[in-house]
Parts: C-alpha cells; structure tokens; sequence
C-alpha cells in the first residue's frame, strides 16, 4: 500500500473514531437527560416558594408577627376591667385565761375562709388606653415590615443562588467544550504523529493542553457543588440535595427611568416604611408621656363574704336546777328566799357563721408634683419624636444615593453584557477559523492554544457579565420595595 493511500486509510479512521465519540458523547447526553428527569425539578419560582417556606428567618419572622397580632387588642390596651378573685383562710389555735368574764376561755380553735370578688373600671386617664391601642397597631404593622424585610433577605439571597448555580452550570458547559476541543486535537495530533506529519514534542504540548483543561473541569466541578450546597442552605434543604435546574440565565435587558425607580422607591422601600412606622410609634411615645398630665379616675366594684367557724369550751346546762338563798323576809331568817337557778357546765361546741356584703367605689389619682419626672419625659419624648425625625431625613438620602448608584451600576452592565456578548461571537468565529487554519498547517498549535484561550475566557466573561446585570437589577427592585411584591 503506498504511502498517500495509507495515510487516508488513517484518516478515515480517525474520522470514524471521532464519530464513534461523538455518537458515545450523544448517548451519554441522553442517558443523562433521563437521569436527570428523575431528579426534583426546580425552578427559580418554586425556590423562592420553598425558601419562604422553610427558611428558618423567614419562620421567625411570622411568630412574631403572631406575637404582635395577639397583643394587638383593647384588653392589652387597657380599655377591660381587671378582675380579681382573692380568697384566703385564716386559721387560729389559742389558749385563753382570760381577765374578761365574757371571753370563752380553754382552748379556742378558729378557722375563716374569706373571699373577695372585685373589679376596677378605669373611667379616664387622659387617653392613654386609646393612646396605647394606636401603639400595638403600629407595633403590629412594624412586625409585618420587619418580616417583609427578612423575606426580601430570603427572596434576593435564593434568587442569587439560584442564577450562581446556573452561572457555574454554564461556566462548567465552557470548560467541558473547551477540554473536548483540546482532546479532539490531541488525538489528532497523535495521528500525525503516526503518519509522520508530527513530533513527540507536539503530542506532549496538547496532552499537556488537555490535562490543564481537565484540571479546570474538576475544579469548576466543586464550585458547582458548593453553589448548589448554598442554595440549599438558604432554602432549608438537605445540603446535599441535587435537582434539575430547569430555568436558564436570562440575559437581561429591560431599561428603567430613575424618575420612576425613586417614586417608586419612596413609596415602597421596606426600610423606609419601617422608618416612618417607628416614627409614629416615638410619636405615640409624646402623646403618652402628655397623658400622665392628666388625672386618673377608678371605679371599684365587688362583693365580699366568710364563712366563720370557732370551736371552744362554751357554757351550756346540764338540765340540774340550783336553788340558792337570795335574802329573807323582813329580814327573819324563819322565811328565806330561794332563786333557782340552771346548771351550767363548761362544754366543747363548734359554732358557725357567715357574712357578705358588696361595694362600689370612686377614686381619683392625680399627681401634684414628682420632681419634675413627668415633665422631663414628655420633654424627653419629643427630643426622641425629633430624633426620629432626622433619621427618616437621613435614610432618605442615604436610599436615593444607594439607587443612583446602582441605577448607573445597572446601565454600565447592561453595556458590559452587550460588549461581552459581540467579543464572545468574535472569539467563536476566530477559533472556528483558527481550528481550519491550524488543520491546513497556516497556524501554529501555540497561536491555536491562544485563540482557544481567548475563546475560554470570552465565554466564561459572557456569563459573569450577565450575572452581574442580574446582581444590579435585583438591587435595584429590592430598593424600591418589588422583590415581595413580583412574588405576591
């Protein structure tokens, strides 16, 4: 066999090979596919659903939004009587000789049970329970802003996540194109060889290109791992979880007018309405502190009652009849006067008794002078009222100067993404003809190595340019308050 026919008989081959691989390559593509389909499916929507379902902030959250929704109510106002039951029993052991003839003497046992059931009515206290029923609606309402601001923590955190998984997906999907480029030169460098048309030296310098690509794979491999392990800590699920991502990196593209993104801003900010909730609670603070100018007046209510026992050695008769010498008549002995009189015995008894009653009273509380306390904190509270003031002022202009920055962060990556995507079309174009050009011998395998590069690091800037308009648009919508409600 001559040796042109030999060396298109190795051709073929090679070229058959390369077919063979490529059909393996298609296979293992489709074996994944379905692989892939038996894993949990998820989509950024359904991310954020469970996100905000199961993130551990997020649950917090909502318990003290329940805990401000149940102090919410006119009785923690003040407005309801308080009821009160007292009741106590008293007992008594005592050992009496007494000087008074009318006292029971011995061993006096008694025991009371006493019970009271009153109620105090509080008929005006200078507006303070309305005063504090305005407070617990706004401590309410703050309760849902701070729980809103932690889903918009959760919300911006999952959707982050989710688009760097799919930013490292795609990163990964390059460095793999790029090895399989690499591996596809290297063996056709082989063939050269053994036809003749190539070195040792060749050979080593693409298998040395197709090591260093390897390496990158692996090591975008565990990026990808870590990204999805972080995803799955933000959502509350077992870190080791994997899923089938089913959305793709949008490439952003949507323009915005700052006019609008600072109306909007103004109205919808979470942080900002929180601030001007806290000030109307410093608000609330002065008016309550006005409130103790005021007097207080009570109104009590109630009725009382025992039942009495005492257990003791008490006179009683024993049914005998004295008759005792009183006088005589005229003084003549002859005729005596007798009284009869009944025996009596002392005797262990148990007595019993009872009382009750009821009562209604007026009171009036009103402090003429305390050092000056009350006036010092309704002094104070207006100074805090005030305090508030300049902060809701100061976070204004802190929030306008944050969307200005990242209204123009935006637009410059939006630019950034367009000039990205123009090179990544040129740098595929040029190894595409860098690749021909190198096959008919007009380009060295270290100018082709350039060119791949260059391909490489266009494409995985095409990626990280559009990750980073994402970053900023979602900035941007978390500023003026849209992140929870796109999710409503």
């Amino acid at each position: 066999m001559s040796a042109a026919k030999m060396q298109t008989y190795q051709l073929n081959k090679y070229n058959l090979i390369l077919s063979m691989n490529r059909f393996f390559v298609v296979l293992f593509f489709v074996v994944g596919c379905i692989t892939i389909q038996a894993q949990d499916t998820l989509s950024l929507a359904r991310a954020i659903q469970i996100g905000l379902q199961n993130n551990f902030d997020v649950q917090i959250g909502r318990l003290n939004v329940d805990i401000a929704k149940n102090n919410n109510n006119w009785g923690q106002a003040g407005l309801l009587p308080a009821i009160n039951l007292i009741a106590n029993q008293p007992n008594n052991v005592v050992q009496r000789k007494p000087a008074n003839p009318f006292a029971v003497p011995g061993k006096n046992i008694s025991d009371n049970l006493n019970g009271t059931l009153e109620a105090q009515f509080t008929l005006f206290d200078g507006f303070f329970v309305r005063i504090s029923k305005a407070r617990l609606e706004k401590l309410e309402e703050l309760s849902y802003g701070n729980a809103r601001f932690l889903m918009e923590n959760t919300i911006q955190g999952i959707i982050l996540a989710y688009y760097g998984v799919l930013l490292q997906r795609e990163q990964l999907q390059v460095l793999i194109k790029n090895k399989e480029f690499s591996k596809e030169r290297y063996n056709y460098v082989k063939l050269r060889k053994e036809l003749g048309g190539a070195i040792t030296f060749d050979v080593l310098q693409e298998q040395n290109n197709v090591l260093t690509d390897s390496a990158s794979v692996l090591q975008q491999e565990i990026l990808l791992k870590n990204a999805v392990r972080n995803l799955n800590l933000l959502i509350s699920e077992n870190i080791n979880k994997t899923y089938f991502f089913a959305d793709q990196i949008p490439l952003v593209i949507e323009e915005y007018r700052y006019e609008d993104l600072r109306d909007k801003m103004m109205n919808s900010n979470t942080n900002l309405r929180n601030q001007y909730i806290s000030q109307e609670l410093f608000r609330n603070a002065s008016r309550a502190a006005e409130s103790s100018y005021s007097p207080t007046v009570l109104l009590n209510i109630g009725a009382n009652g025992s039942l009495d026992r005492l257990t003791a050695n008490f006179r009683s008769p024993t049914g005998n009849i004295l008759e005792n010498t009183v006088g005589y008549v005229n003084r003549d002995q002859n005729f005596p006067v007798f009284n009869e009189v009944n025996e009596t015995a002392f005797t262990k008894q148990t007595l019993t008794g009872n009382s009750y009653g009821a009562f209604a009273n007026f009171g009036v509380r009103f402090t003429l002078f305390n050092g000056g306390q009350i006036r010092r904190a309704v002094q104070n509270a207006h100074i805090q009222e005030r305090i508030a003031e300049i902060g809701t002022d100061q976070l204004k202009l802190s929030l306008e100067n944050d969307l200005l920055a990242n209204y123009d962060l935006y637009n410059l990556r939006r630019q950034l993404v367009q000039i990205a995507g123009v090179r990544l079309q040129s740098a595929e174009l040029n190894l595409e003809l860098g690749n021909e050009r190198y096959k008919n011998g007009a380009l060295s395998a270290i100018d082709l190595r350039i060119v791949q590069d260059n391909y490489q690091q266009a494409a995985l800037e095409n990626y990280r340019a559009i990750f980073a308009s994402i970053t900023s648009q979602v900035d941007l919508i978390r500023l003026t308050g849209g992140l929870v409600d796109d999710q409503k």
